[in-house]
């Protein structure tokens, strides 16, 4: 099974613990969790874990960016990566408290120049046929034309991809009018796009809208509360299995992606992956670090988890 994962702002992500973390005083820690990052990064980490043969994909520049490049490779992950000279790629601090609440730094990131997006635009249009399904994933890089996650959804489907997006704001407006086939975003995400609070309602009325372009299926997150999706056969909820003790909750969501679309190219039923989706979360919530799951943890977690059909 292979599966691209698009993450346009790629980062080098650094997690800490830090039991006493207190605004406006000197921490000294050991033990920094350093690594190539971006939600698509994590969702990439946890489908190796699954079994999946994920390739990312994306922008570097710079120091960092070279850092990023030679390390993905440390990780087995296949790149296909555009460099560009304008500034360098972000750096990500994620500091997690004994409680495991995360206090998150993270930088924006540089601009890309026109001539990288056309570049990594023609690699994606060469090499997406080679890959079941397609997930764009984490936030816009500065730069980024009008128009261009449109274009990429176009070429990702043309190709043939199941292609999912986990963003937010005028980009994932771009995918929904392009005929996305899977959305997961959270609860604050939909809020946001759809300008309603979050019910089985109004979820209900979001997807109706944009299942004429094409859209097969939307789900939300909601932290430790019960996740919704809908899709062309119904409307589910899931509620996760209580966890006793949070490591940190950072890329939870992105394991719930790699979760459900290893489940879809395992051809399983959808509620079955909505369990194994929300398995890889909690298994990720156990964890320092975005996307480290264990497999086995995850998958005796979905067992656990209640679905509902409504």
């Amino acid at each position: 099974m292979k599966a691209l994962l698009v993450n346009f702002n790629l980062a080098i992500d650094k997690t800490v613990k830090v039991p006493l973390f207190r605004p406006g005083r000197i921490h000294r820690f050991a033990g920094t969790i350093t690594h190539p990052g971006g939600k698509g990064v994590n969702v990439a980490r946890a489908l190796k874990e699954l079994g999946c043969r994920p390739v990312i994909a994306g922008f570097i520049s710079g120091y960092n960016g070279r850092w990023i490049k030679d390390n993905l490779p440390l990780e087995h992950f296949p790149s296909l990566l555009v460099r560009h000279a304008a500034g360098e790629s972000r750096i990500c601090y994620s500091v997690v408290n004994s409680s495991g609440v995360s206090t998150d730094f993270n930088e924006e990131g540089p601009a890309v120049p026109p001539a990288a997006q056309a570049l990594l635009l023609r690699k994606l249009v060469k090499k997406a046929g080679a890959f079941q399904v397609a997930a764009v994933c984490g936030r816009m890089s500065m730069g980024l034309k009008t128009g261009f996650y449109a274009h990429l959804t176009r070429v990702l489907k043309k190709a043939g991809c199941f292609t999912a997006f986990d963003t937010s704001g005028a980009p994932l407006l771009e995918g929904l009018r392009a005929g996305v086939d899977l959305v997961k975003i959270n609860k604050s995400e939909f809020e946001e796009i759809s300008e309603g609070t979050l019910s089985r309602r109004n979820i209900l009325l979001f997807f109706k809208k944009y299942s004429p372009f094409g859209l097969k299926a939307l789900i939300v997150t909601n932290g430790p509360r019960a996740t919704l999706a809908v899709s062309q056969f119904g409307l589910w909820e899931a509620r996760p299995v209580p966890i006793r003790r949070v490591e940190s909750p950072v890329g939870a969501g992105d394991s719930f992606m790699a979760g459900f679309l290893y489940g879809f190219m395992k051809g399983l039923f959808f509620e079955t992956n909505l369990k194994l989706a929300s398995g890889c979360a909690a298994s990720d919530c156990l964890t320092l670090g975005a996307g480290r799951i264990f497999r086995k943890e995850a998958e005796a977690f979905a067992a656990k988890v209640q679905v509902t059909e409504f």
